[in-house]
């Protein structure tokens, strides 16, 4: 009888190991799925050549041009310093003769400086795309320093610089959720910077973007 009840004994014991073993291998293999990973050189490579400066997606250096710890609080003057850039036709927008006009008699320097264009359709566009959010879901930060002329539903800028600048992403680590923090340089503006991305099925999403030093 007590050797019977021995072996029932070890033989709990030895399910109860068992158990404890699968479970320890489980965790360790849900860790495996979401850890970290450093980029290689040739993802970095490719933010570098194909998701940044290039000439298909100037707008996204555009979204590096302002600090923002959410998407709703990107700087909408900064985003559309230059208007939009249409990757189609290889430019900026214009604005047409008579939007000129009108520009004109609202800030004497529309005739001797450069006019930036952006229509209320282009805005929501990019910020949908990139941010994954409507102009009403914003903040609205800067959008008082645009002209608007309701006539032509867009929004305008009057100035002789520009804001663009390129980016070199030095680093990276994809986190769990599909997540990516990239650290970069800029090439007129000194320190390091941090943006945050979020992977979708079509690209990604701009989540944050803070100075690093």
């Amino acid at each position: 009888m007590k050797t019977m009840e021995m072996a029932n004994i070890k033989k709990t014991v030895g399910t109860l190991a068992l158990a404890t073993v699968l479970a320890f291998e489980l965790l360790l293999c849900s860790g495996c799925g979401t850890a970290s990973k450093t980029l290689t050189d040739e993802e970095i490579a490719g933010f570098n050549t194909e998701f940044f400066n290039s000439e298909a997606n100037k707008m996204n250096n555009m979204l590096l041009s302002s600090e923002y710890d959410t998407p709703e609080e990107i700087d909408l003057f900064e985003l559309f310093y230059n208007g939009f850039y249409n990757s189609v036709s290889g430019n900026w927008s214009q604005a047409g003769e008579e939007e000129l006009a009108i520009l004109a008699e609202l800030d004497d320097a529309a005739i001797y400086l450069d006019v930036m264009k952006v229509t209320a359709e282009e805005m929501e566009a990019v910020l949908q795309e990139k941010l994954g959010l409507s102009l009403e879901e914003t903040q609205k930060k800067g959008l008082e320093n645009f002209y608007y002329l309701e006539e032509y539903d867009s929004y305008y800028l009057v100035h002789g610089d520009t804001n663009f600048d390129w980016c070199t992403v030095t680093s990276g680590i994809r986190e769990s959720g599909d997540r990516l923090t990239l650290e970069y340089t800029k090439e007129y503006e000194g320190g390091q910077w941090v943006v945050t991305l979020q992977k979708t099925d079509d690209g990604y999403l701009f989540v944050s973007n803070r100075r690093a030093d």
